[in-house]
């Protein structure tokens, strides 16, 4: 039985920033948001007119706004697809190390239930 503590205990939920608005992404982020313990609090696109657009609740921003977006919503992740969209230079990927929030590059290959069991170890034991 739980206590009244567990109860009303709300899990705290990781937010993630997804680079890219393929078929990839959307089916991850699904999977993600599915599962109650992650928030996709924005995605990456280089093209224009995706900009500001929504997917799957969170809004779709330019690649120059990664960092500041990932600080301002205290993002735990960033997730990327190898070879797909566009790719963060390593100055950026080092910008994300030294504020402590993961980069994770997720081989597309893989389905979203794997992807997501990647995320999961990765993201289990951080902050």
């Amino acid at each position: 039985m739980l206590t009244w503590f567990e109860r009303f205990k709300k899990t705290e939920l990781k937010r993630l920033i997804i680079i890219d608005v393929g078929y990839a992404s959307h089916h991850l982020s699904k999977a993600l948001i599915e599962t109650d313990r992650y928030e996709v609090v924005a995605y990456i696109d280089e093209e224009p007119w995706n900009h500001l657009n929504l997917m799957n609740g969170a809004k779709i921003h330019y690649p120059s706004e990664l960092l500041a977006l990932a600080e301002r919503h205290r993002a735990d992740a960033v997730i990327k697809f190898e070879g797909e969209g566009w790719q963060p230079d390593s100055d950026c990927v080092s910008d994300l190390q030294k504020k402590r929030i993961a980069y994770i590059s997720l081989d597309v290959a893989i389905g979203p239930e794997e992807q997501l069991n990647i995320i999961v170890d990765r993201l289990s034991g951080e902050r």
